[in-house]
């Protein structure tokens, strides 16, 4: 392994560390405790709530997707792995952390190499904006090479400028992935990284062929945050830059089309939460802080914490009187703050 690839390999295991043993969360609030479900009466029996839904053509057993998180680190394979068994063993999506390492050094592919241990679910693979200059082929390189189902571009900018040797041009690369994007043969989301996705962004998604974006709001894991306890600077000004879960959502849905899928994340960490976000007009709820810190532990504490949300999902639908996640939406109400 080349020196500057264990550097960045190096480079990955201190966000880890530094995710796993620091307060990385947002001091700003998601949005979401600002608006209550809304209570139905439930005229069935509560063994005939469902909250699965369909996902790139596979079912989940309930709308949750394993944002991206790691890969290429030393301690990235056994995470990963541990993700990928729980992930399988729940029926729940799976997104690699980005695979920009092994596309371009070659190096600690094994971290990326996940579909073995969750042979039937959704898995994304994952880069970023301005690697859409290298070109269709990388691309389906990226996707293919991990046996995907689709691909996560992550958009990112202002985590871009802050971490050490970040990109810093990202001059036509929506109009190079437009053009990708209309012939590519696998589904493109689009992700932020906790600000929350811009209505720049969002407008771009609603006019071109992208399957979905991931809203990624202000709320839980900041990256200015991080950024600023790996190289010891005081980033605290650019905390508060963006817009929260909630509104990211709200502004999700009324710019992209219908069949567009809206992902909400952003410090989502209950079933309640998932189910203000559905009601809000997401179509599926990510997160990522929270499956870091169970993973560490192992697959099991994993599964474990999924059946916990999703037993606080499905209260939460018997509480509204919905049998499935299409029949929470709307019901919200703000509380006045």
């Amino acid at each position: 392994m080349k020196a500057g690839t264990r550097d960045y390999c190096a480079v990955k295991d201190v966000h880890l560390r530094v995710c796993l043993e620091n307060d990385v969360e947002s001091c700003r609030k998601t949005g979401l405790e600002s608006i209550s479900l809304e209570g139905g009466l439930p005229d069935f029996a509560f063994v005939e709530v469902d909250p699965s839904c369909l996902f790139l053509r596979k079912t989940l057993s309930l709308p949750l997707l394993i944002a991206p998180i790691t890969g290429g680190g030393e301690r990235s394979g056994a995470i990963n792995r541990a993700l990928a068994q729980a992930a399988e063993a729940c029926g729940i999506a799976m997104a690699l952390g980005s695979e920009s390492l092994m596309m371009e050094k070659r190096a600690a592919r094994e971290s990326f190499m996940v579909r073995e241990f969750a042979p039937t679910i959704p898995l994304l693979g994952n880069l970023g904006l301005t690697h859409v200059k290298k070109g269709k082929d990388y691309l389906l390189e990226a996707v293919e090479l991990v046996g995907a189902d689709g691909i996560t571009i992550y958009i990112n900018p202002l985590h871009e400028i802050l971490q050490e040797n970040g990109e810093h041009n990202f001059a036509g690369c929506l109009d190079i992935l437009g053009n990708i994007a209309s012939e590519f043969p696998y589904p493109i989301f689009l992700k932020e990284v906790g600000f929350g996705i811009s209505r720049t962004a969002l407008e771009w998604a609603s006019r071109h062929d992208i399957s979905g974006v991931d809203v990624a709001g202000l709320g839980g894991t900041n990256w200015a945050r991080i950024e600023g306890l790996v190289q010891g600077k005081d980033y605290s000004v650019f905390e508060n830059l963006g817009a929260a879960t909630r509104d990211a959502i709200v502004a999700g849905r009324g710019s992209l089309r219908e069949h567009q899928c809206l992902i909400a994340s952003g410090g989502i960490r209950t079933g309640v939460d998932m189910a203000k976000c559905l009601a809000l007009g997401a179509d599926l709820t990510s997160m990522a802080l929270p499956f870091l810190r169970w993973a560490n532990t192992s697959a099991g504490k994993v599964i474990e914490s999924v059946e916990r949300l999703r037993n606080e999902l499905m209260v939460s639908l018997w509480y509204c009187g919905s049998r499935n996640i299409t029949g929470l939406r709307g019901k919200y109400a703000h509380l006045g703050n």
